[in-house]
């Protein structure tokens, strides 16, 4: 699909843009078809392709002449991984809090106008809801989302929406600007964000601030569970609020005394 022009080397912000096209429900791409997909001319995209299948960052099946990622992108994934504390102390807090709350466990940041998974714990009870980390997320019908954008401004919540309308993708996700920016005013003042199946209707989350040093919002961490258990009485909801503020807060607290290798 073919973006407003950025600034910066068109061959480059191609490149990315062919990596970015590699998710979990697309996983490979045969040239003439990613040009397509991209708006690029096929001549053009296999040349991309080939630079970055001769670096490591995709290869070729040779049965089907399909490109995936290569193992060059998993070593930048795992040096990210390493150089970032926060996923470690996340998925440990994350770890102790799974008996409490069988379910799902997010951290996630914005990237552009998405909200990328960085550490992902898998429930351990009956239902699983099954995320990768690295995978998106809408950032207008996500509990994470919406927190995160309630510690932008409104101008930087305006600009976004102007590039990136607000869409539905249930019938419970808020799709009127004016409803947005009313739920982002409430958040700002409880410090917290609910979800109740705006992107999947059997799904509802909660999700609070995970703060640096400075106070600052660096992350948003999310607890997600099934929307059954929440109109059947079996959770509630004030638990979830206080305990995804508890587990913020932990690691907020826990990330702030590590030192980042």
């Amino acid at each position: 699909m073919k973006t407003p022009s950025e600034p910066g080397n068109q061959s480059l912000l191609r490149g990315l843009r062919i990596l970015e096209a590699y998710t979990s429900d697309k996983q490979a791409w045969g040239v003439r078809e990613l040009g397509r997909e991209l708006e690029i001319n096929a001549a053009t995209t296999y040349r991309l392709i080939s630079a970055l299948a001769s670096r490591g960052y995709l290869e070729q099946n040779p049965e089907t002449q399909k490109y995936h990622l290569g193992p060059k992108v998993v070593q930048l994934a795992a040096s990210y991984s390493v150089r970032n504390s926060l996923i470690e102390v996340g998925l440990r807090v994350f770890a102790k809090y799974e008996q409490k709350f069988p379910y799902n466990f997010y951290i996630g940041v914005i990237s552009h106008h998405e909200v990328i998974y960085v550490a992902v714990h898998e429930s351990r009870g009956p239902l699983k809801i099954t995320t990768e980390p690295g995978q998106s997320v809408s950032i207008y019908g996500s509990a994470l989302g919406k927190l995160l954008l309630a510690n932008e401004s409104d101008e930087f919540i305006k600009k976004l929406v102007a590039g990136n309308p607000v869409k539905k993708i249930t019938p419970l996700t808020v799709a009127d600007e004016k409803e947005l920016m009313r739920q982002i005013r409430q958040i700002r003042k409880l410090g917290y964000a609910i979800n109740r199946g705006e992107i999947y209707a059997e799904i509802a989350s909660v999700a609070t601030a995970i703060r640096g040093p400075d106070g600052g919002v660096i992350a948003g961490v999310s607890l997600s569970f099934p929307m059954l258990y929440m109109e059947t009485g079996k959770i509630a909801i004030e638990d979830v609020i206080e305990l995804a503020l508890q587990v913020g807060e932990e690691i907020s607290s826990m990330n702030r005394r590590t030192v980042i290798r």
